[in-house]
């Protein structure tokens, strides 16, 4: 790519089409999922191992990440769900599909 090439595509005024990485599409490129109350994918991740009954240990494995780090996820979940029990946490992600 030239620079003119890299400067229009940059460039708010260019009626060419958005830069893209070569072999990527418009179609291709797909926005990241939303999910609700602002929990993050990786919110979604740990809630999902919670209410399959995994325990903090199991989860921490299963996600290559420390005990301490599922803790700082669940209290972040609890938090913005508005909830403050793991059933009550199970509930949650039933109602709202998230298995």
């Amino acid at each position: 790519m030239t620079l003119e090439q890299i400067l229009a595509a940059t460039d708010p005024g260019s009626t060419s089409e958005p830069f893209l990485p070569a072999g990527l599409s418009p179609a291709i490129v797909k926005p990241a999922p939303t999910y609700p109350d602002d929990l993050t994918a990786r919110e979604v991740e740990v809630l999902r191992l919670l209410a399959q009954g995994r325990t903090d240990a199991q989860i921490a494995e299963h996600l290559v990440i420390s005990r301490r780090t599922v803790n700082t996820h669940l209290t972040s979940i609890y938090r913005k769900i508005q909830v403050s029990s793991r059933s009550a946490a199970t509930r949650y992600a039933v109602d709202r599909k998230l298995l």
